[in-house]
């Protein structure tokens, strides 16, 4: 039987025992280190992925205005090419768009041509060009950039996110970039609101 002085005894030992001290406090302090650790890394691969995002929309754009006259297919080896850059990261339900962009002599801007990825449509009233770029009688190339960000560590915690990029630019070679849907010998253009 322990009695009273025993029990006084063994409180004051416990209290100087210092041996399962630092048990107890990494067993507390474990779950929040972790979930440091792995928020981070979460954060760090999310911009990561963003900063891709951003630099394929630029690539795109980039290999788009340094033509004169494109095919469809072309148009599309452009999509492949920029897609990618985004390497590592899967590009499988990505959106990629080209499209040409006429402003008339009101400054009011025109979809003349588009090309996609997928079976996005892209019509005038989706155009939103800032005032200060839109040059009476003049051409934009605008690259677009929709991408499905999955979280590889938590994601029903975190959830999915979409990152969207894009940027206007003028063509480089031409006034306009021709989307030719004929031959080299006979050049068919589309003409406003066309896709190939």
């Amino acid at each position: 039987m322990i009695g009273p002085l025993s029990i006084a005894r063994l409180a004051k030992r416990l209290q100087r025992d210092r041996r399962g001290l630092g048990v107890v406090e990494f067993a507390l302090a474990a779950p929040f280190l972790i979930l440091i650790y792995v928020g981070s890394f979460q954060l760090m691969d999310a911009i990561s992925c963003y900063r891709k995002v951003s630099i394929t929309d630029h690539a795109l754009a980039d290999l788009a205005t340094r033509q004169k006259t494109v095919t469809p297919d072309q148009a599309q080896t452009i999509l492949y090419a920029a897609r990618q850059v985004m390497t590592p990261y899967s590009t499988a339900g990505a959106t990629l768009i080209i499209t040409e962009i006429s402003i008339d002599k009101d400054g009011v801007p025109h979809v003349v041509w588009y090309k996609a990825n997928d079976s996005t449509v892209v019509r005038d009233s989706d155009l939103a060009v800032p005032a200060d770029i839109k040059v009476p009688n003049s051409y934009l190339i605008l690259s677009k950039i929709i991408y499905h960000y999955q979280p590889v560590i938590g994601a029903k915690l975190i959830g999915p996110m979409t990152f969207e990029d894009h940027i206007y630019m003028n063509p480089r070679i031409s006034d306009s970039i021709c989307l030719n849907t004929g031959s080299a010998a006979n050049p068919q253009c589309v003409e406003d609101g066309g896709t190939a």
